[in-house]
Parts: structure tokens; C-alpha cells; sequence
């Protein structure tokens, strides 16, 4: 699949005869414009895609058509990387005109029920919208009146009543059409107003709640047409970034439950997954990182990643399995390394409170930055049964100078230099226990792909803040542990 506008084609002729060949047809006459290139996109949940090109030609028409049968869905027409207009496609042959005009205003649907409703229900909307638009004018009007501005509402609440009932009934009236599952789809819970709960705080819990538990009262998952419009990835959006409490449990929850609605060789199936797991991978909310290893180890499976190859497979559970040790609230894996001394240290031998880890490299810039605050921080706190034990890459001298320059009076450590060039030292080291394989690879261990990084763990050295800068650390200790 083709990212919309990002490809080289050689343009297709269209042909304005009909053939009995074809599994699809979709027939335009452009008022006002010829001899010019055109493009049909197809949705993928927000993103739009490339998926046929036709000629304008001298008269205004362009036939978009094709042998194999469009996958339902909501598809646009581009000229100029500019969307003019959408269509429902649902049907094998779809004839309109419209005009350079006004290409949405002047569209006439000549064949397609689907369409004739889609347009005729956006023109009722529209109209109703220019009303909406002069109220709203009027209720942030500084000279009107107070009264004038009440009366405003009520006409906008009653318009907004109106295009309700509209859909409503276009609804009941044609329940078979993609348009009325469109338009369900887009519905969200009448939530009640709970008056006869007179305490405001546990009114609005109980409206939280209604609305959570019935905003899909009326998707259908089995259909996997709604991935081929932008309306099922926008519901998935304002649900798990909205609606749904920020943290990983509650997300993870309802994750499932979803999940467990389709069907697991769907379209819907595949887009939910991916959606989920992409999502709260990139999240910069801490500890998100949970959501992603739950959905990498349950779902990415040969059995259920049907649209993935095996290495892709692999790949996803590999990341999940090692970042799963590395949760907030999961024990920190030990490291045993040698200090500038040449003894050997490990962060469970620290007795204090909390331990901040350190990974870091002296030939990293932003290191180089945020090493010096967090030892002009730490002034402040030694006190109060904190300890920093940092690790780097290896006990070079520049690491050694870097220490001594900066007056590091942390525990810090390296893997030896040798270890790099003589695999008995590797040997000798690890089978006299002084360390141990995961601690010589810490960066596996504990997936550094960037520097610095900051842990933040308990006295019992469990992980109760990660991926922290200088700032956010000192936030996280003062406002949560009463570290000032």
C-alpha cells in the first residue's frame, strides 16, 4: 500500500463505456475542468492512501475502474494534493457530477443509494451548521443581552436535537446501508443526568463511568469496513486517550475487552492491535511501556500476527521480553561492575532509602550536561538516605577524568576495558562471581538505545521511576517522597 501522493505512476486513460468486466466503476463529471490528472485515496483508519489515478478528460469525465472489487469504505477524490470531495463506496458502480463551483455544494449523486443518503444527510447538517455558526456569533457577543444569549443556546441545543433526530431516522429507514452503520458508529451515550444524586463528586464519577462502559454499546467490531474510515481510529483515540484513566492497568483492561470483540483473522482485529500497541509504545506518559509488552506477548503471535512475517513477530516479543523485567514496580535486575578503584560494586549493597541509576557515557553531549546538575543535586539530598550509583560503558581514563573533574561522589562504575579484548578475563570474571553476563552487557540488560538514563528505585530496589531527567527527578522525590 502506497502512502497517498508519495508515488510514481504512469497515468491511466479512462474510458467512459461501461464493461461487464469490470468489479468496479466509479464515474465523475467535472463541470468546469478537463485535461487534468485525478486520484481516488482510500482511507486507513486517519491516514489516506493512494489507490487509483484516472485522466480528466477534454469533456470533464474521469472513470475510476477496475477488474477486482473495491474494499468498502470511505474513499476521496484528490486533484492538486487536494481532497475534494468524499464518497461512500459500497457499491460496484457510483456515477455523480459536481462542479469547480463549489465541488461539495454542486455535487448531484446520479447512481448510488449509499451516496444519495451520505449527501443528502451532510447538506441537512451543513445547513444547519450556518444557523449554528450566527448563534454562536451571537452568544459571544459582549453587547447582547443576557437573555438574547439564553435564547441563543436553546436554538443551538434544539438545532443539535434536530440533526440527532435526523440521523435517527435515516437510521431506522435504511439499516442495511453502510451510511446508517457510518452514522451509528459515530454515536456516542446519552448519558443521564443522575439528579437524584444531590453530591456533585460522585454525580460526575457516575457520568464518567455511564459513559465509559456504554461508549461502544453500538459499534459494531465484527465489521471490518469501519477500519476504512477515519471514524474507528478517531473513537479508539478519544476513548484510550480521553476517556480511559492513565495508567496502564485501566488501559490494558480495556485493551482486552475490546480486543476480545473482533474477530481474530479480521481486518478490525489487525487494526486494533496495531493501533493499541503503536500508541502506547510512543507514549511519553511513565510507564506506558507496560501496555506495549502486554500487547507484544499476548497478541503478536505466529497464531494471531497473521499479517506479520516471523522476524517481524520476533522482533516485536523480543523488545516486549526485554523490557518486561524493566516495569515500574518489577525488582531492578543487579549490576555487578568494577569501580574506579578496580573493586567491584552492585547497587544492592546500598542500604538507603532510594537509589538513583545512572547509565551514561562520557562521549555523550547531553550527558555531559545533566551529569554536572545531577551532582550539584545531590549536595542537597545526601543526606536524606539517597544514593547514585552510575554505570558507564567502560573504565577508560577519559571516564576516570571525567569523575575526578566533575567530583562525582557517587558510586561509578564500568565494564573493564579488558573484557572487550580478552575473553579469559571474561571468564575469569564472571566464574569467580565477581559479575555476571547480564551486568557485562548492561545495555542490553536494561535496554540503553540513548544517554543518559535515570532509574529511580525503592529501598528494596524496585523500580518506582524511570527515564528521568535531572528536573523530573528532583520533581518525583520531592512531591512523592518528600525529598527537598
Amino acid at each position: 500500500m502506497k502512502k497517498l501522493f508519495v508515488f510514481t505512476i504512469l497515468l491511466l486513460f479512462c474510458l467512459v463505456t461501461f464493461s461487464a468486466n469490470d468489479a468496479y466503476k466509479i464515474k465523475i463529471k467535472f463541470n468546469g475542468l478537463k485535461d487534468t490528472t485525478c486520484f481516488l485515496g482510500n482511507y486507513y483508519g486517519d491516514k489516506q492512501y493512494y489507490k487509483d489515478t484516472a485522466r480528466v478528460d477534454s469533456k470533464g469525465y474521469c472513470v475510476f475502474d477496475g477488474s477486482e472489487p473495491l474494499k468498502a469504505g470511505i474513499y476521496s477524490i484528490i486533484i492538486n494534493n487536494t481532497l475534494l470531495f468524499e464518497l461512500v463506496v459500497n457499491e460496484p458502480l457510483i456515477e455523480i457530477e459536481t462542479d469547480t463551483a463549489n465541488y461539495v455544494k454542486k455535487l448531484v449523486v446520479l447512481k448510488s443509494e449509499e451516496n444519495k443518503l451520505f449527501y443528502k444527510q451532510l447538506f441537512f447538517v451543513a445547513d444547519k451548521q450556518v444557523r449554528t455558526v450566527e448563534l454562536q456569533k451571537e452568544i459571544s457577543d459582549t453587547t447582547i443581552s443576557s437573555l438574547a444569549k439564553s435564547e441563543a443556546k436553546k436554538e443551538m441545543e434544539k438545532i443539535a436535537d434536530e440533526i440527532k433526530e435526523y440521523r435517527l431516522q435515516l437510521i431506522k429507514n435504511n439499516p442495511k446501508t453502510f451510511v446508517a452503520k457510518i452514522l451509528t458508529a459515530k454515536k456516542e451515550p446519552d448519558v443521564p443526568e443522575f439528579s437524584e444524586i444531590k453530591n456533585d463528586s460522585i454525580q460526575r464519577v457516575e457520568k464518567y463511568f455511564y459513559n465509559k462502559n456504554h461508549y461502544w454499546d453500538e459499534f459494531d467490531f465484527t465489521d471490518s469496513r469501519m477500519v476504512r474510515t477515519p471514524i474507528y481510529h478517531s473513537k479508539l483515540d478519544r476513548f484510550f486517550n480521553k476517556i480511559v484513566i492513565q495508567n496502564p492497568d485501566s488501559i490494558i483492561h480495556e485493551a482486552d475487552i475490546i480486543i476480545a470483540k473482533t474477530k481474530s483473522d479480521s481486518d478490525m482485529f489487525k487494526f486494533t492491535v496495531h493501533y493499541i500497541t503503536n500508541n502506547f509504545e510512543k507514549s511519553k506518559i511513565m510507564g506506558m511501556e507496560s501496555v506495549f509488552i502486554h500487547m507484544g506477548l499476548k497478541y503478536y503471535t505466529h497464531e494471531l500476527a497473521t499479517w506479520l512475517d516471523s522476524a517481524q513477530i520476533e522482533k516485536i516479543r523480543d523488545r516486549a521480553k526485554v523490557m518486561e523485567p524493566l516495569q515500574i514496580g518489577k525488582k531492578a535486575i543487579n549490576l555487578s561492575l568494577m569501580d574506579t578503584s578496580g573493586h567491584w560494586q552492585n547497587f544492592y549493597s546500598l542500604k538507603t532509602d532510594y537509589t538513583i541509576l545512572v547509565f551514561w557515557d562520557t562521549e555523550c553531549g547531553h550527558c555531559k550536561k545533566e551529569i554536572p546538575q545531577l551532582v550539584e543535586y545531590f549536595k542537597t539530598i545526601k543526606n536524606q538516605s539517597v544514593s547514585i550509583f552510575t554505570v558507564n560503558q567502560n573504565n577508560e581514563d577519559s571516564w576516570k577524568k571525567f569523575i575526578k573533574d566533575y567530583n562525582m561522589d557517587f558510586v561509578n562504575v564500568a565494564v573493564p576495558v579488558e573484557v572487550y579484548t580478552d575473553q579469559n578475563k571474561v571468564n575469569e570474571y564472571v566464574l569467580s562471581g565477581k559479575t555476571d553476563v547480564k551486568s557485562l552487557n548492561f545495555h542490553i540488560t536494561y535496554d540503553i538505545y540513548s544517554t543518559p538514563q535515570i532509574y529511580l528505585l525503592d529501598k528494596n530496589k524496585t523500580i518506582i521511576a524511570k527515564k528521568l531527567d535531572i528536573g523530573l527527578l528532583k520533581q518525583v522525590l520531592e512531591t512523592r517522597y518528600n525529598i527537598k
